[in-house]
C-alpha cells in the first residue's frame, strides 16, 4: 500500500501539479563541476538550466543552498528579466568550509573570460542566511549585466539594487515579511535624498533605513508607466550607466526638474511603506510554490534523490527532516492570505499533513496525505477548466 501511495503522489506533484521537474540535481562531469573547493572533492548540483551551480563538499549543505537559489532565481525572474530557459552558463556558487576561507569578505563574486561568473561563499553552520542570500542575489545580477554586456570593466553591481533584491526575494518567498518591513520603516524616519542612495557605495556604512529605502524605490519604480522603462534603466545601470541623471531620461516626461523628482521620492517611499497589501500570487506562481514546497530532496549514495511525501513520517526525527518541517509549516502559514484560491485548500491540507508529521501522528498524516492528493488535483482542474472557458468564450 505504502509502494502505491509513493507512486501516485510523486505522479502528483511531477504531472498535476505540473511544475518544471527539471531542476533535479545531478552530478557533472565537465572540468568545472569535478575540481576540487578548497582540495577536496567536490559534488556539483543544479536548480535547474542555466540558473545557478551549487558546488559543495558535504552533500548535506548542498539542500538549503538548492532551496535559496530556486527561490531567488524565481522572485528575481520578472523584475530582474531573467530568460525562461536560464543563461548559457549557470551562476556557480562554491561553499567553501569556514576553516579553509582565506578572504577579508564574507563572500565574493568574480567575472572570469567568455563570462562565467562564480561566487564564493564563506560557509559554516552558524552563517548569516542573509549574508548568503545577498551572494546569490550580487552573483544574479553580475549574470544579467554580462548577459546584456559582456564582461568589461563597466559592469556593475549597484549597492541599493543588491539590498533590494535581497529583501524582494524574501518577500516574494514570504509574502508576510512585506508587512513586517512596512512597519519597520515606519520607524526610521526621513528616507536618505534619492541621489544618495542611488550613488551609495560599498565599504560605507549599511544602515538599515537605506537598506528598506532600497526595496521601496525597486518596487515603485517597476510600476511607473509602462515596464519597459524599467528594463531599459536597469539595462543601463548594469552597464555602467549613471543611474540619478540616466532615471528622468528613461522615464521621460514623468518628472520636470530635481525637486520634482525628489518630491515624487518622497511620496513614493510614503506610499510602499503605508500601503496595506501584500503581493498576491499568480495562478502559475502559486502552483510553482506549491510545487517547490512539497518536493523534498535527500543525499542517498552519493546522489540527490526524490524523497516521497509518504516517507516524512519515518524521516521526521532525522535532524534536517525535523527543522525543515518546522520551516515549512510556517511557510504556509505565511503564504495563505495571499496563494491563489484555487490553491488555497492545497496549501492548507499540506501545512497539516507536516503538521502531522512533525508530531508522529499516522492517522492524521495519512488523511492530510490523501486530502492534499485532492486538494492538489481540484486546484489544477480548476486551473484548467476556467483556462479552457476563457480561451473559447467569445470576444464582444
Amino acid at each position: 500500500m505504502m509502494l502505491g501511495a509513493s507512486a501516485r503522489v510523486a505522479g502528483l506533484l511531477m504531472s498535476i501539479l505540473a511544475a518544471a521537474a527539471g531542476v533535479v540535481a545531478q552530478e557533472a562531469s565537465s572540468t568545472l563541476k569535478t575540481e576540487a573547493v578548497a582540495g577536496k572533492a567536490a559534488h556539483v548540483f543544479y536548480t535547474g538550466r542555466g540558473q545557478f551551480e551549487i558546488i559543495v563538499t558535504e552533500i548535506a549543505d548542498a539542500r538549503g543552498a538548492l532551496e535559496l537559489g530556486r527561490s531567488v532565481w524565481s522572485a528575481l525572474s520578472t523584475p530582474m528579466g531573467l530568460p525562461a530557459e536560464g543563461f548559457e552558463s549557470p551562476v556557480a556558487v562554491r561553499l567553501v568550509p569556514a576553516a579553509l576561507w582565506n578572504e577579508p569578505a564574507v563572500f565574493t563574486v568574480t567575472v572570469e573570460a567568455g563570462g562565467l561568473v562564480g561566487v564564493r561563499v564563506r560557509w559554516s553552520e552558524d552563517v548569516d542566511p542573509i549574508v548568503v542570500r545577498r551572494a546569490f542575489v550580487q552573483g544574479l545580477i553580475m549574470r544579467r549585466a554580462v548577459a546584456w554586456h559582456s564582461v568589461g570593466p563597466q559592469l556593475k553591481v549597484p549597492l541599493w539594487l543588491e539590498q533590494a533584491c535581497t529583501a524582494w526575494s524574501q518577500v516574494r518567498e514570504r509574502p508576510a515579511m512585506m508587512d513586517a518591513f512596512q512597519q519597520e520603516s515606519a520607524t526610521l524616519g526621513v528616507p536618505p535624498p534619492l541621489r544618495s542612495l542611488l550613488e551609495w557605495e560599498r565599504g560605507e556604512v549599511e544602515s538599515r533605513s537605506w537598506e528598506l529605502s532600497s526595496l521601496w524605490l525597486f518596487a515603485q519604480l517597476q510600476t511607473e508607466g509602462p515596464f519597459s522603462r524599467w528594463g531599459g534603466w536597469l539595462r543601463g545601470i548594469l552597464g555602467g550607466a549613471e543611474p540619478y541623471e540616466t532615471l528622468p531620461r528613461s522615464y521621460a516626461g514623468l518628472w520636470r526638474d530635481a525637486a520634482s523628482l525628489e518630491l515624487w521620492w518622497g511620496t513614493a517611499v510614503q506610499h510602499q511603506r503605508t500601503t496595506r497589501a501584500l503581493p498576491g500570487m499568480t495562478i502559475a506562481a502559486s502552483r510553482a510554490w506549491m510545487q517547490d514546497r512539497s518536493r523534498w530532496l535527500a543525499g542517498r549514495g552519493g546522489r540527490e534523490v526524490v524523497v516521497g511525501l509518504e516517507e516524512l513520517l519515518e524521516l521526521r526525527r532525522e535532524p534536517w527532516v525535523k527543522s525543515e518541517l518546522t520551516e515549512r509549516q510556517m511557510q504556509t502559514r505565511s503564504v495563505l492570505g495571499v496563494i491563489h484560491p484555487y490553491y488555497a485548500n492545497a496549501a492548507l491540507s499540506m501545512g497539516r499533513l507536516y503538521e502531522a508529521a512533525a508530531r508522529g501522528n499516522e492517522k492524521e498524516f495519512r488523511v492530510a496525505l490523501t486530502e492534499f492528493e485532492r486538494d492538489a488535483i481540484d486546484g489544477r482542474e480548476l486551473e484548467d477548466t476556467v483556462g479552457a472557458i476563457l480561451n473559447t468564450a467569445p470576444r464582444k
